[in-house]
C-alpha cells in the first residue's frame, strides 16, 4: 500500500482514539511529577529531576498537552464559533479561579500567619499566563477563524506567522508598567510572568487540528503510525542530539525557562515531531494495554483539565505548608520529592474522581443559572486580590527566580 493509498476522501476514521487519550494521561502525569520537583525539590545537580524537568516537561510537556488539545478539536462535533468563544471565555475564567486557589490563598494565607512581604507580592502571580489562560485565549481565536471559514491548514499558517511574529517581539514590547506588561505577556514574552504566551505557542493546538483532520481519514492506521514511528523518530534522535550536544542558535528551547516560555519557530517545529513520534509510539503501546489500564487513561483524558487545576492548588498548598515547617526546600531529597509526587497524584485523583462522581452536575447546575454573573465576579475578585498585592517593583517572576 502507498501513503497516498493510507487516507480516505471521508472521515473513516472518526471515534475516540486511544493513542491521543494516552498521550492526554501521559501528559498531565508528566505535569504532576514536573511540578512537584520545581516547586518542592532543589533538583539542580540531580540528573534524573534535570532530564524531566529540563528536557522531558520542556519539549514533551506542555507541548504534547497542547497538540492534543487540538486534536480534540478537530475530532468536536461542533465547529460552531459560538461555542468557541463560550469555551474561551470559560477556560479564561477558570484559569483565573484556578489562579486565586493556586497563588491567592495560600499565600494569602501565608502573609497574613508571617507577614512576609514576598508572599504578598506572590500573590500577584493571580494576574498571570498559564496553561489555562493560553487555551481560553486558543478557543476565542479559533471563534475568529472558525468564522472566517479557514481550513486547517490555514490555521495552521496562521499559527507559524504568530509563532514568528512572537519570536521577533519577544521582550521588546515592555511598556515599564508591570502589570500592563503582565497583560501583554499573555500574548507575547514579556519581562514578567509570561509562560506560554499566544503568539508563540498557538503553533501547537493549530497543529493538533492539522493532525486530527488528516487522522480521521487514516484507513490503516498500523501502517500510518508506522511510517510516522520511523521517520518522526530519526528526527527526534537528532533534535535531542543537537541540543544537548551542540552550541547553536537554533533549537534553544532546552537552554534555560525564558527560551522555554518564548519559544521560537525551529523548536517549535522539532517538537511537533517530537510529540508525533510519541503519538505513534503510543498508538502501539494501546494494542498491548489491559482493559483497566485503558479505562484509567480514558478517565484522566476525560477529566484532563480538572487534573491540572487540582494538582496545582494541591502541590501549591504542600509548598506553603511544608515551608512553613521547614527551612530551604520541602523536599529535602530525590525520596521524598518523588514520594510527594505520588501522594499528589493519589490525592488528586480521589479528589477529581469525589468531583465527577458526586458533585459536578449539581455545581454545573448551580453555575449555569448565572453563569456571566459568576464570571464577572471572579474577575473582580481577581482585580482586587492583585490591587492588594501589588506594592512595587521588583515583583516575583521567573525573571527573578520568585524572589527566592
Amino acid at each position: 500500500m502507498s501513503i497516498k493509498e493510507l487516507f480516505s476522501k471521508e472521515a473513516v476514521n472518526a471515534k475516540r482514539q486511544k493513542e491521543i487519550d494516552l498521550i492526554k494521561a501521559f501528559s498531565i502525569i508528566m505535569m504532576i511529577i514536573t511540578h512537584c520537583i520545581e516547586e518542592l525539590f532543589v533538583y539542580e545537580g540531580h540528573l534524573p529531576s534535570e532530564i524531566i524537568v529540563d528536557v522531558l516537561n520542556r519539549t514533551i510537556g506542555a507541548s504534547a498537552f497542547m497538540i492534543c488539545m487540538g486534536i480534540g478539536i478537530a475530532y468536536a462535533k461542533s465547529k460552531d464559533p459560538k461555542a468557541y468563544l463560550q469555551r474561551g471565555i470559560s477556560l479564561l475564567i477558570i484559569g483565573q479561579v484556578l489562579n486565586l486557589f493556586r497563588y491567592a490563598l495560600p499565600y494569602g494565607i501565608g502573609y497574613l500567619v508571617t507577614g512576609e512581604e514576598a508572599s504578598r507580592k506572590l500573590v500577584f502571580l493571580v494576574f498571570s499566563s498559564d496553561i489555562m489562560q493560553f487555551a481560553g485565549l486558543t478557543f476565542l481565536v479559533l471563534a475568529l477563524l472558525a468564522y472566517l471559514r479557514l481550513s486547517e491548514l490555514m490555521i495552521f499558517a496562521v499559527s507559524v506567522v504568530l509563532n514568528v511574529s512572537g519570536m521577533l517581539l519577544s521582550l521588546k514590547v515592555d511598556t515599564g508598567i508591570y502589570a500592563l506588561d503582565q497583560l501583554t505577556g499573555l500574548f507575547v514574552f514579556t519581562t514578567s510572568e509570561s509562560y506560554f504566551p499566544f503568539f508563540n505557542w498557538f503553533i501547537y493546538p493549530a497543529f493538533g487540528i492539522l493532525f486530527g483532520s488528516i487522522l480521521k481519514r487514516v484507513t490503516d492506521k498500523k501502517k500510518f503510525y508506522l511510517y510516522l514511528l520511523m521517520t518522526t523518530g530519526i528526527l527526534t534522535a537528532v533534535y535531542y542530539l543537537v541540543s544537548l550536544c551542540v552550541d547553536q542558535p537554533f533549537f534553544v528551547s532546552l537552554k534555560d525557562a525564558k527560551n522555554f516560555s518564548s519559544v521560537g519557530f525551529f523548536d517549535a517545529v522539532m517538537q511537533l515531531f517530537v510529540v508525533t513520534f510519541l503519538i505513534s509510539l503510543a498508538f502501539f503501546v494501546t494494542g498491548v494495554m489491559p482493559e483497566k489500564a485503558e479505562k484509567a487513561v480514558r478517565f484522566v483524558s476525560g477529566n484532563i483539565n480538572r487534573f491540572y487545576c487540582v494538582q496545582w492548588t494541591v502541590i501549591v498548598c504542600i509548598a506553603v505548608i511544608l515551608s512553613s515547617i521547614f527551612e530551604g526546600s520541602p523536599a529535602k531529597s530525590a525520596w521524598a520529592c518523588y514520594g510527594l509526587a505520588l501522594f499528589v497524584i493519589a490525592v488528586t485523583w480521589l479528589l477529581v474522581y469525589v468531583y465527577v462522581r458526586y458533585l459536578a452536575e449539581g455545581f454545573n447546575r448551580f453555575i449555569s443559572k448565572r453563569k456571566y454573573l459568576w464570571y464577572v465576579l471572579a474577575v473582580m475578585i481577581c482585580i482586587v486580590i492583585c490591587k492588594w498585592a501589588y506594592t512595587g517593583q521588583p515583583m516575583p517572576n521567573l525573571f527573578n527566580d520568585y524572589l527566592a
